[in-house]
Order: C-alpha cells, then structure tokens, then sequence
C-alpha cells in the first residue's frame, strides 16, 4: 500500500538506529517544547501497534502535559499527540493510497483494565470476541444501534463480552447525566431490560431539572429513584472512570465501538461473528 508522510524535520538526521518507545518519547517532547515554547513536564505513551498493510510503520498514541503560558499566568494542559515510526524514521502524518490520514481512523488499544466485571453488561467475560461501547442515551444513533447491539450479545454469550461504558454528554443533552446515573444503578442490579429502556426516555434531552428526569424514569421502567439514590460518591467515581477512560482512548463522540481491543468506526465489524440467520 502507497503511504505519504509528512515527517518531523530536523529532529532526527543523527538518529542512525530504530526508534523505541523512550526515543519517540525524547524527540516529540522535544519538538513540542521547541513548537509551543512550554516545557513538556510529562509524557506518557498511552497505546503502541503496527499498523497493517503499512509495510513496517507503528502508530503511538501520546499525551503531553505541558505548562503553557496565557499572558501572565501559567496553566497546565493535558495535549494528545498522534506519530508514526518506522526503522529511525518519525512522521505527524501518514497517508493511505486514498489519501487518508491514519489518525483519522485509528485510536489506542482498549488497555486490559478496562475488561473488569462492573462493566461487563451482557455476554460472556471469556467469550472470543470483545465489545466496548461506550454511550450516551440520547445520541439519536446509540438509540438506533447500542439496544439492538445488546440483544445481539445477549442472544449470543458465547461469541462475545459486551463492556459498557457512560459518556454524558452535557453539553447537547444536559438530561443524559441524571439518566446515566440511573443507568449505571440498572447495570448495577442486573436489570439491563431498564437500563436499554432509557434510550427511549420520553423527555426533552435538553431538561435540567432533576425531578422531571427521574418522574420519567419512573413512568418509563416503573422504578423510583429518589435525588439521593442516583447522587452517590460510588456513582460520581464510577462515571469519572468512564470519563477518564474516554479521554484514554481519545474518544470524541457516540456512540464509539471497539471490538477486540480497535476501534471500529464502521460500528457494524462485530457482525461477521454473528450467526447467518441474524446478520443484518
């Protein structure tokens, strides 16, 4: 496959021998530093994989925390970094016979922490396959696929693990916090018919108030959580370790899929395991 690359200049015409994991480390941070004029006060390789029909080259997944001065005040920012590598070679771009940027379709490895038991909703921890999902409840597409994902696991425990994960997102649908946290109680209990449920609350994604939240989580599955039932530290940890593995994986939206340990962005790759008679 014809790559482009677009390669970091400078930084590497003494580098006689093949990059590992502590030079990529040393030369972006010293790049960035030189690009931002702000010390790199830690870097962090957070995923490393060859990437296929490349002929050799790897992609590394990076975070920098970086103390970048705005006038007179200095903040601490955490800045995700996409390279390339092959041989002694270093690259921020690396393009496809169709002209499409890697980084564009590809995000770090699911970490092994992320498979534990609190957030396997369905299916088998030792089945084949692995699914990650991470969701809110009213994305218009999760509503669409995450249920008929979940049946589809249920209906098949021994093919995969489906792994859950909450991603509220605020800022367009203000009413998804108060409804994950019901949802992580449902996952909790067993009770994943509520939790699917809620992707059809009958209630505006734009609502704040807590009350009416929950008066229709109440009409919708039967069950009445009170404030302080869904406002729990357990609870606020729970959704922060969502959150925080989003910000791992360099998630930007929902509903976001991965099937064992990579990013799908088709959403639909998990399908070729699954019995003929129910492909869709």
């Amino acid at each position: 496959m014809r790559t482009k690359i677009l390669f970091l200049v400078g930084l590497l015409t003494l580098q006689l021998s093949a990059l590992d994991n502590a030079g990529v480390q040393h030369y972006l941070k010293k790049y960035m530093e030189m690009k931002m004029h702000s010390p790199v006060e830690k870097i962090e390789t957070i995923s490393t994989y060859p990437i296929e029909g490349t002929n050799g080259w790897d992609v590394y997944f990076l975070s920098l925390e970086v103390n970048i001065k705005m006038g007179k005040v200095t903040r601490k920012r955490t800045v995700p970094q996409v390279v390339f590598t092959k041989g002694n070679k270093i690259a921020f771009s690396l393009k496809n016979s169709e002209n499409k940027d890697y980084k564009t379709f590809l995000k770090p490895k699911v970490p092994i922490e992320a498979y534990n038991d609190e957030h396997l909703l369905v299916g088998n921890k030792d089945a084949k396959h692995k699914l990650l999902v991470i969701s809110d409840p009213f994305c218009p597409y999760c509503q669409e696929i995450v249920p008929v994902i979940i049946d589809q696991v249920k209906k098949n425990p021994e093919t995969f693990a489906l792994y859950y994960y909450h991603l509220p997102l605020l800022r367009i649908h203000p009413a998804s916090g108060v409804t994950s946290r019901a949802m992580y109680l449902f996952q909790k209990q067993g009770e994943i018919e509520k939790l699917k449920s809620l992707y059809h609350l009958l209630i505006d994604p734009k609502e704040r108030n807590e009350q009416r939240i929950l008066k229709a989580i109440k009409d919708k599955t039967g069950v009445a959580f009170k404030s302080s039932d869904i406002n729990t530290l357990e609870i606020r940890e729970a959704i922060r370790f969502d959150l925080d593995m989003k910000k791992r994986l360099m998630v930007t939206g929902t509903p976001t899929i991965f099937i064992d340990g990579l990013w799908d962005p088709t959403r639909m790759a998990y399908k070729k395991y699954l019995p003929k008679e129910i492909k869709k």
